[in-house]
Formats: C-alpha cells, structure tokens, sequence
C-alpha cells in the first residue's frame, strides 16, 4: 500500500508541472509573436511540448498503480518508465525541431532587437520553473518515483533555458542582436541533450538493467539477517519506482527445510523494511570445498 501511495502523491507534481506549463507557454508565444524574439518563441515551444511530457507521466502513474492481473502478474510499475521514455522522445524532438528553426537564421539573420520586456518574462519564467523543480524533486525524492525524476530533471533543464534565453536577450541590448538566435540554437542543443538523459535511463531500466552499486548494498542488507551464511547470487530490476529482486542465500545445511524457510522469511522481511517491493529467496547448503 505504500507504494502505491507514493504513486498517487507523485501525481501532484505531474499536475503542477501541467498546469505551469500551460500558463508559461501562452505566456511566453504571446511575448515572443508580439516583441518578435526568437529564443522566446522557442522557449514557448519547449514549453508547449513539455505539457504533453507531463501528461504522459500523469497516465504513467495512473496506471502503474493498477493491481496485477492474469497478463501482468507483476502488476503494471514499468509504466512509469514507459512513460519516461516518451518524455524522451518528445523533449528530443522539440530540440531537433528548435535547431531546424534557428541555425538556418544564424547564417541570414534579421536584424531585429526584441523589447526588454521579454528579458523579464524570461527571468520570470525561469523562476517560476526552478520553483517547480524544487517542489518536483523533493517529491521524487519522497515518493522515489523514476517517471516524477525524470519530469524534475525537464523542469530543471526548462529553468535553465530561460535563463539562458534571457542573457541571450541582454546581448540584443548590447548591440548583438544575431545573440537571440545563437542562444534558441544552443538552448536546442540542451533540449535534446536531456532527452537523450532521460531516454538513457529508461531504457536501462526497460531492458532490466541494474546498478551494481546498489546490488552490493542489497547484498550486505541481507548478510545482516541471522542464518544467512552468504549470499550466493543477486540479481535485481527496476519496476517503475519499485525494486525486484532474486536472492540465493547460503544456509547451515544441518537445520530442517521448515528452518530454511523461516530464515528465507526473515529476509523478505528485513529486505521489506529496507524499501524492496518484491523478493524471492531461495536457500541453499554450504557445501564443503
């Protein structure tokens, strides 16, 4: 039950970041058309790609917290890296089509020099998604969703576009005004750059991929239950914010199968307490060399 209330709490900051997204991209395109910035009309593009992102980690976690049934006998947790791999996607093309935009203009630019208001709109919005991120990334933390993380890490990376886009503005002032474009097309870069993060680690965790790291820490928690003799094979995968894992323990291969059965017990338990969603144990004797 706890996880899956960690998921519906998750929930929140996919619906913050929806409603914050919807706000700043109308924002930002209207400023952007109105004071003719380029690197503003791509932030708001970005923006506008980005509620579709959250939506996607908004049905994620919708339907990672179905219980298992006959064709998902391990309930339905990897949706939430499903749901990451499409923000992937979506945050990567809208980098791709960022680029498609502006490095043909580097090379013929109109020399425009956008109002300080949309510095300002920048700085604002580049505020307001730091906020967000914050907000999102304790709440990852806390719930220790992957789909939530990775919509964290897109908030952060939205903040810094801003910013960015903003200094690029402050260029114009100085009589620098092709800095506009230069800085949409970098800021494209960083877009895409992010996806591929995210994609990374969604498709680590899609092909049952797992941090050695944190299978020698699996392995020393379950060295800590009484009759475990040793641990003679681990083997871990990521369901969406949960953890599965395999273990074959070595045992006393003098105690009774009900012995090695309590023993294996007291490890699902102690592995439990420790945060693992599912467990299979299997006992083993030690064998003489």
């Amino acid at each position: 039950m706890g996880n899956i209330n960690n998921l519906k709490l998750a929930q929140r900051g996919a619906y913050l970041s929806i409603v914050t997204y919807i706000i700043l991209s109308i924002v930002k395109y209207y400023f952007g058309m109105q004071y003719e910035s380029a690197a503003v009309r791509a932030d708001a593009l970005n923006n506008m790609t980005d509620i579709f992102a959250s939506v996607a980690v908004l049905i994620g976690l919708k339907i990672s917290i179905r219980p298992p049934d006959a064709n998902h006998p391990y309930g339905h947790l990897k949706s939430e890296n499903i749901a990451s791999l499409l923000v992937s996607f979506i945050i990567i093309f809208v980098g791709v089509q960022v680029l498609i935009k502006n490095i043909p203009a580097i090379f013929s630019p109109v020399v425009s020099t956008p109002n300080p208001i949309v510095i300002y709109i920048s700085i604002a919005g580049g505020l307001v998604m730091f906020t967000v991120y914050l907000i999102n990334a304790k709440l990852s933390r806390k719930t220790n969703s992957s789909s939530l993380k990775s919509a964290a890490m897109d908030n952060l990376s939205d903040s810094i576009i801003s910013l960015g886009t903003a200094a690029g503005l402050v260029l114009t002032q100085l009589g620098l005004p092709i800095a506009d474009v230069i800085i949409a097309s970098i800021l494209g870069v960083l877009i895409i750059y992010t996806g591929f993060k995210i994609l990374k680690d969604a498709v680590f965790a899609l092909s049952d991929g797992y941090n050695d790291a944190d299978l020698i820490d699996h392995k020393e928690d379950v060295l800590e239950v009484d009759g475990v003799l040793d641990v003679k094979s681990i083997k871990g995968r990521y369901h969406g914010s949960s953890i599965f894992l395999d273990v074959t323990i070595i045992v006393n291969p003098g105690i009774s199968i009900t012995e090695a059965h309590y023993i294996c017990d007291r490890v699902e338990e102690h592995m439990h307490n420790k945060g693992i969603m599912s467990l299979y144990v299997h006992p083993e004797p030690l064998l003489d060399e």
